[in-house]
């Protein structure tokens, strides 16, 4: 029975080896997909390459401020009024240059409002 358990152990080694780099390679991607949210692609970046970005400047992705990592803010600063963006990245997992970006987006739809340098739900006085 021992022979039998260690083979099996040896067999689950073996295959948890074989696919350490491909959870290793989802994990870049999820990171970077996670970065990408709420880029889009009608920046300096897409003319620069080419594209003509669009008369408004912005490209067809979704607007910014709308993704997953924004509603998270959202949410932190609903339940936390006065954080900056810096402690809202911490706390939602994300690079601080990251939450500069979302938070204007949020601004500009009217759902939180910067006094200062922290960050309010809108209908918080």
């Amino acid at each position: 029975m021992s022979d039998f358990l260690e083979e099996k152990r040896r067999e689950i080694q073996a295959r948890m080896d074989e696919l350490a780099e491909a959870v290793s390679e989802y994990e870049r991607l999820k990171q970077a997909l996670d970065a990408l949210d709420g880029v889009t692609s009608g920046g300096s970046a897409g003319r620069a390459r080419g594209g003509s970005g669009g008369g408004s400047g912005r490209g067809a992705g979704r607007p910014r401020g709308s993704g997953e990592r924004s509603r998270q803010a959202l949410d932190l600063i609903r339940r936390e009024p006065g954080l900056g963006a810096t402690d809202i990245a911490r706390k939602i997992g994300v690079h601080p240059n990251y939450a500069y970006r979302i938070l204007p987006g949020l601004e500009e739809q009217g759902m939180i409002e910067k006094r200062d340098r922290a960050w309010y739900p809108k209908d918080a006085a």
